[in-house]
């Protein structure tokens, strides 16, 4: 329902037990609140992000960089995928008001990892980051992800360039890779 409206604040229990055709009392049962529901729904959604990235990190082989670049594709492809369901996961608050925390994956947890990943990359020339470098570079990269997705959202009649090649030349620019000489064009004018 928070996937189709992008409104969590919208959500009442007694709009989700009609939904699922229940009594309103029956799902005070399993949530005390709309709050501790929105949680376990966007605790559930990071753990899918989660397993989505691991996939493609996983997959990309042993080398840190195309690790690393095939966890951002995953990314920018699951807020595409899944829109409704992206912006709830940051639209709303991560722990409900009283400070109740998700026993699963969190927006930390994903950023840990990708801490982890850039620590692990060998740029020629240069030493290895240690963790405030990859820390820093982790929140530029995961800023620019996520104002991809939330951008193509709200924008889609701009003339965004393809989406992986600036995938790929933004992880080229956060490493200070080696880049082509003429890197993917952006498409010129773009105003909506």
């Amino acid at each position: 329902m928070i996937a189709h409206s992008g409104d969590a604040g919208s959500l009442t229990l007694r709009a989700v037990a009609r939904e699922v055709g229940v009594a309103a009392t029956s799902i005070y049962l399993h949530f005390e609140s709309v709050e501790a529901l929105l949680a376990e729904v966007k605790a559930r959604r990071f753990e899918e992000l989660s397993r989505y990235l691991t996939a493609a990190s996983a997959a990309a082989g042993a080398d840190p960089v195309a690790r690393l670049r095939a966890r951002a594709h995953a990314y920018v492809r699951y807020g595409a995928e899944r829109p409704g369901e992206y912006v709830v996961m940051f639209a709303a608050r991560l722990v409900p008001e009283g400070g109740v925390a998700t026993r699963v994956t969190t927006a930390a947890e994903l950023f840990d990892v990708l801490v982890e990943d850039l620590m692990a990359v060998r740029r020629r020339g240069r030493a290895p980051m240690d963790r405030a470098e990859a820390s820093m570079v982790a929140f530029h990269l995961w800023t620019a992800l996520h104002g991809t997705v939330s951008l193509r959202l709200v924008r889609p009649l701009m003339q965004w360039p393809e989406i992986g090649a600036e995938v790929d030349d933004l992880v080229d620019r956060l490493l200070a890779l080696p880049r082509a000489k003429d890197p993917h064009p952006v498409a010129t004018g773009g105003a909506e």
